[in-house]
């Protein structure tokens, strides 16, 4: 059946994942001059969460390195948009912020267990979620990803994710390695948008 059409009416003009990716350029020219005052108001620092909550938000569209804010621009333009064809700009937009939310939270709950800090930046916990919901819904998806030089069904690609992701946690929680990269938030929002694919899907297909 039909996915419910008033969940598809345009919101945005240029459409939800352009205006994401708007955003975030946007926010990835103002760091350039603004690189510490970027890092100290918008990026996700836990010990400041309850005086600066906006930054549970803010941290999602930030990036400060051009290749990481390359690599997340590049991914969400191939599947939110992808994602956003499926269920429309509200549903897309509700996968995407509740799964960088939940990433943010899982971060979160993470520097306070370990008494680790470090400020956390970035959409990549929001499009761990956008894949997760992508995997559920379209789950015969083929992509191919790196260095794998075939396409690979998206279920196994992110199955793959989830095992690299787990086995660097575990490291990091382990202080064998230190890669400056928030595994949890991939994690936490890659369940989140699991279990709103699962949601989606029922709908889409009831």
């Amino acid at each position: 059946m039909e996915f419910d059409a008033l969940s598809r009416r345009r919101i945005f003009p240029y459409g939800a994942n352009n205006t994401v990716l708007l955003l975030c350029l946007v926010l990835f020219i103002f760091t350039i001059p603004f690189p510490r005052e970027s890092v100290y108001f918008l990026a996700l620092n836990p010990h400041r969460i309850l005086e600066m909550p906006w930054q549970l938000v803010t941290s999602i569209f930030l990036h400060i390195e051009i290749w990481h804010f390359f690599v997340n621009s590049f991914v969400l333009l191939f599947f939110g948009s992808e994602l956003e064809r499926l269920l429309g700009e509200k549903g897309y937009l509700k996968v995407f912020l509740a799964s960088g939310l939940a990433g943010n939270f899982g971060y979160v709950a993470y520097a306070y267990a370990l008494g680790s800090f470090v400020p956390a930046l970035g959409a990549s916990g929001a499009i761990f979620g956008v894949m997760g919901s992508l995997a559920v819904i379209a789950p015969r998806m083929k992509i191919i990803i790196f260095p794998i030089p075939f396409p690979i069904n998206i279920r196994l690609a992110i199955l793959l994710f989830a095992a690299y992701d787990f086995w660097m946690l575990l490291l990091s929680v382990s202080h064998i390695v230190y890669s400056g990269v928030a595994y949890i938030a991939h994690l936490t929002g890659l369940i989140a948008g699991l279990y709103l694919g699962d949601r989606y899907r029922a709908r889409i297909y009831a």
